[in-house]
């Protein structure tokens, strides 16, 4: 990286980024996500500079972050008219991850994306080993190494979040 993007970079952390998340908010009407959109921004910028010199490192973040919570407010859009046609209410999928356990639920967050895939259809829908590995295109096998991985993982996570060891 430059260091003129750098400078550019630490003079927009140090005086811009407030400003700059608070457009964002207003822009798309979403200030809950419009700090992470920030950020990942800024993580972009960092690493893949634009191939063009940027003259205004406020605007350009503040463009790059607002197409982002757009992107994600279409993505959510998209999925809860999915969730509506086939009849499921954004309140009750909210409804059926509350009934997890805190900790439950946060050990399966930091599952790897196949594990988490395969332990949450098998465990919380309830879906045969066969039906899984079916609808990812993978072996009976491949989902029960993902399933006996997962749940070692999950073992020693929730272990370690009850502190007994």
């Amino acid at each position: 990286m430059s260091e003129r993007v750098e400078l550019d970079l630490d003079a927009f952390v140090a005086t811009e980024y407030p400003k700059v998340v608070a457009a964002v908010g207003l822009i798309t009407g979403n200030r809950q996500d419009a700090a992470d959109a920030v950020q990942d921004a800024i993580v972009g910028f960092l690493a893949k500079p634009p191939s063009r010199e940027i003259t205004n490192v406020a605007a350009w973040i503040t463009v790059v972050a607002s197409n982002r919570v757009r992107d994600l407010q279409r993505s959510k859009a998209a999925e809860a008219r999915a969730l509506a046609k086939i009849g499921v209410a954004d309140e009750s999928v909210e409804d059926a991850l509350d009934t997890l356990d805190i900790d439950v639920k946060a050990a399966i967050e930091t599952l790897p994306l196949q594990q988490k895939q395969v332990c949450v259809l098998h465990y919380l829908l309830d879906q045969s080993v066969e039906t899984i590995a079916e609808g990812l295109g993978v072996s009976v096998g491949t989902i029960k190494t993902q399933l006996h991985r997962a749940r070692k993982a999950l073992a020693a996570q929730l272990r370690k979040e009850d502190h007994r060891g």
